[in-house]
């Protein structure tokens, strides 16, 4: 069953935002403060609300206060390495900073999934000095490091719900491709291999979800990572198996992909005016395909010694670790 709390948008960094906004604004303010300082292990506390005794006020001494002013700003980036070079993901953080002047209780969270703090964050020119300190940069491993933390701390009461919430925007951050380098994407592909083979393209269901900063695609048939994985040339997520289909094709230039469902529909391997989702990839002899020294073969188990798939669908690993030499899944 789909979360509808993630489900307002359909992708990108604006369901990732309101993912993690709605799962903030159901849990404690102070575990989100919490959150929030360990993530970006930042040495002073946020401030949020304030609770006080004996607060001494011009002509009266009343017995506590219960305050709370301050803002929190948030700019997320889906994609790697955007402040590596200057241009538009830099502006975007100039004028968001501009925001931070004259509130000294204001602050500007940067998610991005970069393994490291992007270099421009330590001079972060064209801010304010005197709200750069203010401009705070933390990766999605770094926050899902610190709810997990949390929630592996059996003195710390945390609520069912929150524990709930907080693994559902973990588990939207690994499905995003958020939180890891892998590039490939590795398919469950009995039929799907000997296809490959033949039209160098992948067919699935229509608007399947691939990630979409992965450069490879392999295949996993007869219990083993076959030893050929494409470079992907591009992804349409639903194209209709028509003559109608395949003239909206030609008239937008995908010539490949027109031919391709021509191909396949002359075949009758698919079913005519149904829709699906096409991954065009390099073929078997094409350069920019990736030979290994071998099928990678599975030894996966379960907790009882029994052989288990791999994978049951798809997968997500590094090319770095497909030529690494691996001959077992194990050593991915």
């Amino acid at each position: 069953m789909t979360n509808t709390l993630f489900s307002t948008y359909r992708g990108g960094e604006n369901r990732v935002t309101s993912s993690t906004l709605a799962v903030f604004e159901r849990i404690d303010l102070g575990v989100v403060r919490e959150l929030l300082q360990n993530a970006a292990g930042m040495g002073e506390e946020l401030r949020a609300v304030s609770f006080e005794n004996q607060v001494v006020e011009k002509d009266s001494v009343p017995d506590a206060r219960i305050a709370a002013r301050f803002t929190w700003w948030f700019e997320t980036k889906t994609t790697r390495h955007g402040y590596d070079s200057e241009g538009h993901d830099r502006t975007q953080v100039r004028r968001h900073a501009s925001r931070l002047v004259g509130d000294p209780d204001a602050y500007l969270f940067v998610l991005t999934p970069d393994a490291n703090q992007p270099a421009w964050f330590a001079a972060l020119d064209g801010v304010d000095p005197d709200c750069a300190p203010r401009v705070v940069w933390f990766s999605f491993a770094e926050l899902t490091r610190a709810i997990r933390e949390l929630l592996e701390d059996a003195t710390r009461l945390v609520s069912e719900q929150t524990r709930f919430l907080l693994r559902e925007l973990t588990s939207l951050y690994e499905a995003d491709g958020l939180l890891s380098s892998d590039d490939t994407v590795i398919v469950a592909a009995r039929n799907a291999w000997p296809e490959y083979e033949r039209h160098a393209a992948y067919i699935c269901q229509p608007d399947r979800a691939f990630r979409a900063d992965v450069s490879h695609f392999g295949f996993y048939a007869q219990g083993q990572i076959m030893p050929t994985v494409a470079r992907i040339d591009h992804y349409l997520p639903s194209v209709q198996f028509s003559a109608e289909g395949i003239e909206k094709l030609r008239a937008t230039g995908e010539q490949r992909a027109a031919d391709l469902v021509s191909e396949l529909l002359a075949a009758g391997t698919r079913d005519v005016d149904a829709s699906y989702g096409v991954m065009l990839l390099s073929g078997p002899q094409d350069p920019d395909t990736i030979h290994l020294p071998a099928a990678i073969k599975n030894d996966t188990q379960t907790a009882t010694g029994r052989g288990w798939a791999w994978t049951l669908g798809q997968r997500y690993t590094e090319l770095a670790r497909l030529t690494s030499g691996a001959t077992r899944t194990s050593q991915l």
